[in-house]
C-alpha cells in the first residue's frame, strides 16, 4: 500500500489517528475512531484497518494493550496533503497581519523579530527566522572608524537596510585619513556588488598589484588579512518560543530538553540545520525527522521557506519542534508569511 494508494475507510483512518494524536498526545484506540464516525464501523472493523496500517508502518503501537501512534512515514504522507497555497483560518490571517503589519517601513531586524514571534504564537514551537550570510549581501556602503591603537570598527551597509559591524585588531596601526581613503577607495569601486565578490576582487587585484597606491595596497592587505570579508560577520538568528516545547509529552524527561535547548542556542549550529533544511527558492519545505545533533532531532520537524525583500533573498523562516503537530495549520500560516513578504517585494 503506497501512499498514493492510501483510499476509503484506509485513509479516513489515518487521517483521523493522526488529527487524534496531534491534539491528545496520546495512542488512539479504535474504539475512538469509532464514536468519531458515530459507530458506523465497528471497533473490531477499525482495529484490523489499524493492523494494516500498521504493516505498512504508519502507525506503531508503544505498548500491547494501548492504542496506535504515527510513525514518521505517516506524518510525511499527512503533510504531502496540505496545499501551502491555501490561506490560513482567519483567527491566524489576523494575528499574522496584526505582526506584519506596515513592512516597507519596519527595519528588517524588527521584522524578523516579529516573524518569529508571531510564527511561535501560530504553532505553539519555535519560530525561527536566519537572516542571509553577509557573504550573500550587497556591498551599499562601507565605512571605518579607528577605535583605538591597532583597533579599527568595521561598518558595512547593505540591502534591505543590513547593518553589521565588528572590529578589526591590526598588526600595524592605520590613522584615520587612511582609513578614510579606504573606505572611499571601495565604495567607489565596489559599490552594488555582492560582498563574496569583492572578497575574491580584492584578493585578485592585490596579487597582481593593480591597486593605484601603495600605501592603499598595503593597507588593503593588512585588513584583508585581518578578516575584512570573512564570514566572521555571522549570520543573525531570531527564535522565539522555547517555553512551548516546556511540557510537552515529547520532552517529558529534563534532560532532554535541556539538551535540545543547548544546541539551538549554539548559532552556528542551528544555522548550518535551517540552511541544510531549506535549499529551494521555489517551494515551502517540509522536512520530518531532523538531521545533526542532538539526536532528538530525529524526532522534529521543520516547515520553512526563503523569503525575499527588496528583490533579493534575505533569509529563511521556519517552524521548528516535534512531529506532533498541527500541520494544516503551520504550513498554511508559513506559507502565507512568505507569500506576504513576496507581494511586499513586488509592490
Amino acid at each position: 500500500m503506497r501512499p498514493t494508494e492510501l483510499e476509503g475507510r484506509s485513509l479516513g483512518a489515518l487521517l483521523a489517528v493522526i488529527r487524534t494524536h496531534i491534539q491528545t498526545g496520546e495512542p488512539v484506540g479504535s474504539r475512538t475512531i469509532s464514536r468519531q464516525w458515530n459507530d458506523e464501523l465497528s471497533p473490531a472493523t477499525i482495529r484490523n484497518i489499524m493492523l494494516e496500517l500498521e504493516e505498512e508502518g504508519y502507525l506503531d503501537q508503544p505498548h500491547t494493550s494501548a492504542g496506535r501512534v504515527p510513525t514518521e512515514k505517516a506524518y510525511k504522507f499527512y503533510a504531502s496533503q496540505v496545499d501551502g497555497h491555501q490561506p490560513p483560518s482567519k483567527a491566524d490571517e489576523a494575528l499574522l497581519r496584526s505582526y506584519l503589519s506596515d513592512i516597507e517601513n519596519m527595519p528588517r531586524e524588527v521584522l524578523q523579530e516579529r516573524i518569529s514571534r508571531v510564527l511561535s504564537l501560530i504553532s505553539n514551537n519555535l519560530g525561527v527566522v536566519v537572516s542571509e550570510p553577509i557573504s550573500r549581501a550587497v556591498l551599499e556602503h562601507i565605512h571605518f572608524a579607528r577605535i583605538g591603537n591597532r583597533r579599527v570598527l568595521v561598518v558595512l551597509v547593505s540591502g534591505v537596510s543590513l547593518v553589521r559591524d565588528r572590529v578589526i585588531r591590526l598588526e600595524k596601526d592605520i590613522p584615520q585619513q587612511e582609513l578614510d581613503r579606504l573606505s572611499n577607495f571601495l565604495n567607489e569601486n565596489f559599490h552594488g556588488w555582492r560582498v563574496d565578490d569583492v572578497r575574491s576582487e580584492l584578493v585578485k587585484r592585490l596579487a597582481e598589484e593593480r591597486v593605484a597606491f601603495d600605501s592603499l595596497q598595503n593597507d588593503l592587505e593588512q585588513l584583508c588579512s585581518q578578516g575584512l570579508f570573512e564570514n566572521s560577520y555571522q549570520a543573525e538568528v531570531f527564535l522565539e518560543g522555547a517555553s512551548n516545547l516546556i511540557g510537552r509529552p515529547e520532552l517529558a524527561d529534563p534532560s532532554r530538553i535541556r539538551e535540545l535547548l543547548k544546541a539551538l542556542e549554539e548559532k552556528e549550529n542551528l544555522v548550518r540545520l535551517i540552511n541544510e533544511c531549506i535549499r529551494s527558492e521555489d517551494a515551502l519545505q517540509v522536512i520530518i525527522g531532523l538531521p545533526g545533533k542532538p539526536p532528538l532531532l530525529k524526532t522534529f520537524a521543520l516547515i520553512g521557506t526563503i523569503y525575499r525583500l527588496e528583490g533579493r533573498s534575505a533569509g529563511r523562516l521556519a517552524i521548528l519542534g516535534p512531529t506532533r503537530m498541527n500541520y494544516e495549520r503551520v504550513i498554511r500560516a508559513v506559507g502565507y508569511v512568505g507569500r506576504l513578504l513576496q507581494q511586499q517585494d513586488l509592490n
